[in-house]
């Protein structure tokens, strides 16, 4: 799995500013073109009042020429080889994102998630959550880049795959492998069971938690089997978020990859993993739709 658009949407925060490292050792990596987007969201052209509705004026030439600037400086500081697009966009941040993405046959989309204060524990921020929902490219995010240094180093040397096992796995390892194997990377699978410790019979659930493991087990080793890998295996019972944060800090991991699942069941799926994983694995996370995992 290589990729070879890169699309990096900037918002001038501090979190696109620590993500810019990812960005240029991914490209560098791959020798990959980078796009910088930045998107101008306007103010609405009506807002409500308690007389009815007013009319607000703004100049977008001249939002859309301050914005340019500041991504050319953005450019200059961060990419200072110049090896890079500009573009600036007027729009919906999400929707531009993905659409452009299409439009440039970007194989790849990196960006930090945007929670927002206190509900940032459970939130990714809008903008990220529409790009995951609506994007048919791969996508990076980094749900705590803010929260730590510039990392000393950005070469890719633990990935960890996280699989559930159901329709898509064998591609979603093969492309983890592939990717591993071009980072020179060990690798490594974490699988989780359900778990019972919050039901009262949790006690007398312990053999069929031992059945679902031992399955698991016996299913993983197939998987690995067809696909050729001998990863590690990090299999747990519990939550499946809390056992890949687990697994990712104990592995020190630099990346985790996930399939972001089949469109017509897109939604449950995410939210209840994807999202999750992408909170709180404690390192970022690049996920993959079925239709664009690259083998």
């Amino acid at each position: 799995m290589r990729f070879r658009n890169i699309l990096f949407p900037v918002d001038f925060s501090a979190r696109s500013h620590a993500a810019v490292p990812h960005v240029r050792a991914m490209a560098e990596h791959f020798g990959a073109s980078v796009t910088l987007l930045h998107v101008v969201e306007g103010p609405a052209a009506w807002a409500s009042a308690n007389d009815g509705g007013y009319f607000i004026e703004f100049d977008l030439p001249q939002l859309m020429k301050e914005a340019d600037e500041r991504l050319a400086a953005f450019a200059a500081v961060d990419f200072p080889t110049g090896a890079v697009t500009r573009m600036v966009e007027q729009g919906d941040p999400g929707s531009s994102i993905t659409e452009l993405a299409k439009t440039w046959n970007a194989d790849l989309i990196m960006m930090p998630s945007h929670g927002r204060g206190v509900f940032r524990a459970a939130l990714l921020g809008s903008v990220t959550a529409k790009v995951l929902h609506d994007a048919h490219c791969a996508v990076w995010t980094g749900a705590h880049l803010e929260d730590a240094e510039i990392p000393k180093h950005t070469a890719i040397q633990t990935v960890m795959c996280a699989l559930d096992l159901e329709e898509g796995s064998l591609d979603l390892l093969k492309a983890s492998h592939h990717f591993a194997e071009a980072w020179k990377a060990n690798g490594y699978i974490v699988h989780s069971v359900p778990g019972t410790d919050s039901r009262p019979d949790m006690y007398y659930d312990q053999p069929l938690v031992v059945f679902l493991k031992d399955n698991a087990r016996k299913a993983i080793a197939k998987l690995q089997k067809d696909a050729g890998t001998a990863f590690g295996v990090c299999l747990e019972a519990g939550n499946i978020s809390d056992i890949v944060h687990m697994a990712s800090t104990h592995h020190n991991a630099d990346i985790v990859i996930i399939g972001r699942g089949t469109l017509n069941r897109f939604a449950g799926r995410l939210r209840t993993h994807a999202y999750g994983i992408i909170r709180d694995a404690g390192c970022p996370v690049l996920s993959l739709p079925p239709r664009e995992i690259i083998l």
